[in-house]
């Protein structure tokens, strides 16, 4: 009977050292999964470069984020304030992933439209990485495309990193072509959930 006992325990811990194994070696979830996981209200500060004076700003920012009822559709809205000239900032950005690529390892491809008062709509298609996930609150994903920084053509790639109820993402541009050590701070934003 002890033997039985021994050989259940034995077993017992076996199995749970391939379930233990098993989970580590999970892979991470969609992209458009962890994007989802971030509905809710968010506080913070956004740090920015100024091209004239190349002198670093930093401004507080609150974001919503919401996703729509169709489970797929996001919604973010950031507000600051941007002095007295041009007062409260808001800046709108509805964002869906494409149908995703069955290709192992290919980056997700995630579509976004900006709106804020004043300025034309812009629109464009990124590629979305997961770079490291252990939990829906503990992850990188890198966010890549070509489009327009300062009004010239650029390679522009934004960084998150959630951190517990931290989100920090940082966005850097380079020339196109130029290697990915070209890369040079553009603005950053750090936000706590509220």
């Amino acid at each position: 009977m002890g033997l039985n006992v021994n050989l259940a325990r034995c077993l017992c811990w076996a199995f749970g050292l391939l379930a233990a194994h098993a989970f580590a070696q999970s892979p991470a979830p969609s992209a458009e999964l962890i994007e989802r996981s971030l509905a809710g209200s968010w506080k913070g500060a956004l740090e920015y470069r100024d091209y004239q004076s190349n002198s670093k700003f930093e401004l507080p920012v609150t974001t919503t984020i919401s996703v729509g009822a169709d489970n797929a559709t996001v919604t973010r809205v950031s507000a600051f304030d941007d002095g007295p000239k041009t007062g409260m900032v808001y800046i709108t950005t509805v964002s869906l992933f494409e149908a995703s690529n069955s290709a192992a390892n290919a980056p997700a491809r995630m579509t976004q439209s900006s709106f804020r008062k004043g300025r034309p709509v812009e629109t464009w298609t990124e590629n979305v990485s997961v770079q490291s996930f252990t939990d829906l609150q503990n992850w990188t994903m890198i966010y890549s495309r070509t489009g327009t920084d300062g009004n010239a053509q650029a390679d522009i790639r934004l960084t998150s990193v959630r951190s517990g109820n931290t989100l920090t993402t940082v966005k850097e541009v380079k020339k196109p072509g130029e290697p990915d050590s070209a890369y040079a701070f553009r603005n950053q934003t750090v936000l706590k959930r509220s």
